[in-house]
């Protein structure tokens, strides 16, 4: 990195790739190839990702396939296929397909996390989904293409018919995710969801002090439940991750090293370590974002694990959203390869984004689809998250009105390029 640009490669002294921050974490190429990368980017996407997978060749098994990533289906499965397929497609046609969909069966929970994303979608006049309507989306998801199917909340496990939920789903096409707070995970819960064809479970660490986690999810005793949960989960079949999250205050402690300390002890098999948004009930609080400096600090631990092999690998977003990250087809997934269904069918971008496409009671999800990928702030994928850049936030997040209802009718702001205002990348 020379100061805010970073050269990726040169030759007889010319700078060939390269690119240079911006302020809002967007990178603008500066190399005389970097317009060919939008054209040829399969080649740097399938080189990075295929010497990942064969670095963590012997992660796991599941159902005797062989696992590197646990946010990816195993190796020469039916739904990695797919999703190299939806790739290739996209890269050849222009026309992108979701891989992966957070659908939040309930938002009916036990804790009341100060951090909760999901806080204002619940609406006492919007009823949930029921039973035949959340496994008509499931259908959707995976007629459109999508690979990866991940149930969240809420607690999840808090609706009945999870697991009849989970086992909707295609296991020749798709993985199914379980994003959980732990609780409510007994041995029957256990058993239930390793009959319903769980692929893995994430289960929540939000400090390195077991202390300090149980008293932000307001459920005692919650972090002993989820270290128990472990060995139980990983003798039924299904693997266990670990999910967490970055603030400013946090990564000034160091508490991403001890996050990942502890997930290693454990036995997890990936740390998913997300970088605070302001969204939820933090949605106007943009004081606990990370700096440039602390992403780049972050981004950099998350590369030593990578280069040490270490257990678990570590998934960070500000890896993700680095330049190697986009480049290695990552970057910010939302509207792009990614969408979420809130639990009363509501369709937005990511789990973190409050604005609404359609819902799926009104019309089939493959038209929201469309409708997502025709508005011009998301035709392409990006390098940042779009909500943590400042632009975008004042566009979008800033005009939704004080106290409407979450998530807010994108129809209702404006139809314009976010990243018009300030070059693409």
């Amino acid at each position: 990195m020379d100061g805010d640009e970073k050269i990726l490669l040169r030759a007889l002294g010319a700078k060939l790739i390269g690119f240079r921050r911006r302020p809002d974490g967007e990178m603008d190429g500066t190399g005389l190839l970097n317009p060919l990368l939008r054209t040829l980017e399969i080649v740097p996407i399938m080189a990075l990702q295929s010497q990942f997978y064969y670095r963590y060749r012997n992660l796991a098994r599941w159902r005797g396939k062989a696992v590197s990533n646990t946010f990816a289906p195993p190796n020469m499965s039916g739904p990695q296929w797919r999703t190299f397929r939806n790739m290739i497609w996209s890269w050849l046609s222009g026309i992108y397909r979701p891989v992966a969909v957070n659908f939040a069966v309930t938002y009916r929970c036990q804790g009341a996390c100060p951090h909760c994303s999901a806080a204002f979608f619940r609406h006492q006049d919007r009823p949930e989904l029921s039973t035949s309507e959340a496994k008509r989306v499931i259908d959707e998801v995976i007629d459109l293409g999508g690979s990866i199917i991940g149930f969240t909340g809420g607690e999840p496990l808090c609706r009945k018919d999870i697991y009849d939920l989970i086992a909707h789903v295609d296991r020749r096409k798709a993985v199914a995710f379980l994003f959980s707070n732990g609780q409510l995970l007994d041995d029957t819960a256990i058993q239930k969801l390793a009959d319903a064809g769980l692929y893995c479970a994430y289960l929540s660490v939000d400090s390195p002090d077991p202390d300090e986690h149980d008293r932000g999810r307001g459920i005692p005793g919650l972090f002993a439940q989820n270290a128990a949960a472990i060995a139980k989960l990983r003798d039924q079949g299904i693997l266990a991750a670990a999910s967490s999250f970055a603030t400013r205050t946090a990564t000034a402690r160091g508490d991403y090293r001890k996050i990942h300390s502890v997930a290693r002890a454990l036995g997890f098999l990936n740390l998913v370590l997300l970088d605070y948004i302001p969204t939820g009930r933090a949605l106007k609080n943009t004081d606990e974002m990370l700096t440039p400096a602390q992403r780049d600090e972050i981004a950099a631990f998350a590369v030593s694990v990578y280069n040490k092999r270490e257990v678990p690998p570590l998934s960070a977003q500000a890896w993700q959203n680095s330049i190697e990250g986009y480049l290695g087809g990552i970057g910010c997934f939302a509207g792009c390869r990614e969408i979420y269904v809130t639990a009363s069918g509501d369709v937005t971008p990511c789990d973190f984004m409050p604005l609404s496409f359609g819902n799926v009671r009104e019309e089939p999800l493959a038209r929201i689809w469309q409708r997502i990928r025709a508005h011009p702030s998301f035709q392409r994928r990006t390098q940042a998250c779009k909500m943590q850049n400042p632009l975008f936030r004042k566009i979008f997040i800033d005009a939704i009105p004080e106290g409407a209802p979450l998530p807010y009718p994108i129809a209702r702001l404006p139809r314009i390029d976010y990243k018009a205002a300030a070059g693409t990348i």
